[in-house]
């Protein structure tokens, strides 16, 4: 047997731990708080189990070429949303201790701007300060403006599944990756019913990427709007920024240095208009203030380190490597969910270490996501080679 053979056998097992781990990441803290220690452990057992003799029928399923019907796509989707219609309104009644304040978050920062106030100066019913950048409230007021901010979360479901089906070569890849990481991820699937934002900023920034990148041999017509989208999407949170970095790499291997700086520039200066004006009279001020706000939860960080420049700094970095290889849309998302945990690990682990709060983990949903995307994305090229090679 030769190495190139031998490879993907070894490679396999190792994809199949990582998108285990990576479903443990953002599960087990939900199920530690809501269940007993053993019956926590029996489902994170089965879950990991269930994924892998999922990754195993995928497999064999991938490797026959054969796609699955669109319309176990729609059943799911019905199955979000009915979960959302009647588990939403209870989310609403902010149960202590088991509520996210995020859908709150979004409403009294679209309150105060419709009302020519300042958005940060409000607290939410959990007594934190909102955090969602301008971009997220553009994105959210036509559906505040109906009345239920919370339905974003259904519309941009329905856009990213599409994207799934763009990103992976076979639906029943898609589908598990919805069902994995979305239904089945306690985490993800409390923050999407209960409607926070997060997962929902994960969903558009995907999209944009995705449409930025397939417009760049497009005429300047198609890509400018494209570029716009991703300047909105990129003002929604901070930690987004670090994407740039691999999309730039990606962009230079795939254009002309000239098509893709001037993109970048309308990126850029898209989301700055989008941004700053919030914050004026002192905009760069301002931001500086709101995006330090979430420094006490770098508190267990030995203050020496400076984690508030250098965890970015490290990021930054990292996704540099990208300048130096081959890049495709799964390379990008590896190289986002690699920086994007450099950033967040390390405060979430040492509060859990220093409080034994684990709701931070929820914070790696974007590591997670977008690492499990690049690996299954590999997986079904393996199965692909496979299916080939048989015949």
């Amino acid at each position: 047997m030769t190495t190139s053979q031998a490879t993907p056998s070894t490679a396999r097992p190792l994809l199949i731990a990582g998108v285990c781990l990576a479903w443990l990441l953002c599960a087990f803290a939900p199920l530690l708080k809501y269940l007993s220690h053993p019956k926590a452990a029996a489902a994170m057992a089965i879950g990991v189990l269930g994924i892998a003799l999922g990754m195993y029928w995928l497999q064999r399923l991938n490797r026959t070429q054969r796609q699955i019907h669109f319309a176990w796509f729609l059943l799911l989707f019905a199955l979000f949303t009915t979960a959302f219609a009647v588990l939403h309104p209870r989310s609403l009644t902010h149960p202590a201790g088991r509520s996210s304040d995020r859908e709150d978050a979004l409403q009294i920062e679209l309150t105060a701007v419709t009302h020519h106030q300042y958005p940060y100066d409000f607290r939410t019913f959990l007594g934190n300060k909102p955090t969602p950048l301008p971009g997220a409230l553009w994105l959210a007021f036509p559906f505040f403006a109906v009345g239920h901010v919370a339905w974003q979360n259904l519309f941009w479901l329905a856009l990213f599944s599409l994207f799934t089906l763009r990103f992976f070569r076979n639906r029943a890849t898609a589908l598990l990756w919805l069902a994995v990481f979305l239904l089945l991820s306690p985490a993800n699937f409390n923050d999407f019913i209960s409607g926070g934002d997060y997962l929902t900023n994960f969903f558009y920034i995907a999209i944009a990427v995705c449409l930025f990148i397939h417009s760049l041999d497009r005429p300047l017509t198609l890509c400018i709007p494209t570029a716009i989208f991703l300047g909105l999407t990129l003002s929604s949170r901070i930690v987004f920024v670090v994407i740039l970095i691999p999309l730039l790499a990606l962009a230079l291997q795939r254009t002309s240095r000239s098509r893709a700086l001037l993109l970048f520039a309308i990126a850029l200066a898209t989301a700055a208009a989008i941004t700053l004006p919030v914050f004026t009279p002192h905009p760069l001020h301002r931001l500086l203030l709101q995006l330090s706000q979430g420094s006490d939860k770098l508190r267990f960080i030995p203050a020496a380190l400076h984690p508030q420049q250098t965890l970015p700094l490290l990021a930054m970095l990292i996704a540099c490597v990208c300048f130096f290889v081959r890049m495709d849309l799964p390379r990008l998302f590896l190289a986002f969910s690699i920086s994007s945990f450099v950033m967040l690990a390390p405060f979430v682990v040492t509060v859990a270490m220093h409080t034994g709060n684990l709701s931070n983990f929820s914070y790696l949903a974007l590591s997670t996501l977008s690492f499990s995307l690049w690996a299954l994305s590999r997986y079904e090229f393996m199965a692909k080679v496979d299916g080939l090679s048989e015949h």
